[in-house]
């Protein structure tokens, strides 16, 4: 199994493309594969190391969208690699049960084509990446990247990174810790978050543990939730909230 990750880049930094190969025994039963070759279209070769992941160094790129194919005998896994300004204002949206209308665990059963979006979430994320930069994060399994990309293309949202968990499985973080971990690199490069969305407690508390300003899309306050947090019924409502600023 191949696992290319996206990556979300200041314009003159330099990217570093990694690529995990692991052996897929069963589902989550993979162990990493060490030296071995990988290759990525137009980039070149690089071994694995004891953790299974390739670096390929891919120095400063243009402001935009790049994508990077890994050569395989199958379908090729493609990262995604999105240089945008470092002042450029970022958004960052959570998948399932925010714009998926399924619960993590449910996802991993259903059929691409059975998952439908959260109502008014694609219109609204449509217009808001006319003006910001969107970036996903998510607290399923990176062996889901694919499906989930799938998903998100299927489901006409706009092209943006995918954050999945990265060196974390779901008996060794919470979602709550592994989007706290994810979100410190992001942080580190992007001073302009203006939003994080997500549905669960946890999702604000991994948002304001970095200054981000966080929205929860749900019908309730969340017990423990404090008043000065946004808890929104929908995406209408959120699209208007963020437009306000």
């Amino acid at each position: 199994m191949i696992t290319p990750y996206d990556l979300l880049i200041p314009s003159g930094e330099p990217a570093v493309l990694d690529v995990e190969v692991e052996r897929r025994w069963l589902t989550f039963v993979d162990p990493p594969v060490a030296d071995v070759e990988v290759e990525v279209e137009g980039v070149g070769r690089a071994r694995t190391g004891p953790d299974g992941i390739a670096s390929f160094p891919l120095g400063s790129l243009p402001v935009g969208t790049h994508h990077f194919k890994v050569k395989t005998s199958r379908k090729p896994p493609e990262a995604v690699v999105r240089v945008v300004e470092r002042d450029a204002p970022i958004l960052v949206v959570d998948i399932d049960k925010t714009i998926a209308d399924v619960t993590p665990q449910g996802f991993i059963f259903r059929k691409v084509q059975n998952v439908r979006p959260m109502v008014g979430s694609r219109e609204a994320l449509d217009e808001l990446s006319k003006s910001m930069q969107i970036l996903f994060l998510t607290a399923r399994d990176h062996i889901f990247t694919r499906k989930t990309k799938l998903w998100l293309r299927a489901a006409e949202f706009p092209e943006a990174p995918v954050y999945l968990r990265k060196g974390t499985r779901f008996w060794s973080a919470s979602p709550q810790a592994h989007k706290i971990e994810r979100l410190k690199e992001v942080r580190s490069r992007f001073p302009n978050i203006r939003w994080g969305v997500g549905d669960k407690p946890g999702d604000a508390i991994a948002y304001m543990a970095h200054g981000i300003r966080p929205i929860l899309v749900a019908k309730d306050r969340p017990l423990g939730i404090t008043s000065d947090v946004p808890v929104l019924p929908d995406w209408h409502a959120i699209l208007e909230l963020i437009k306000k600023g």
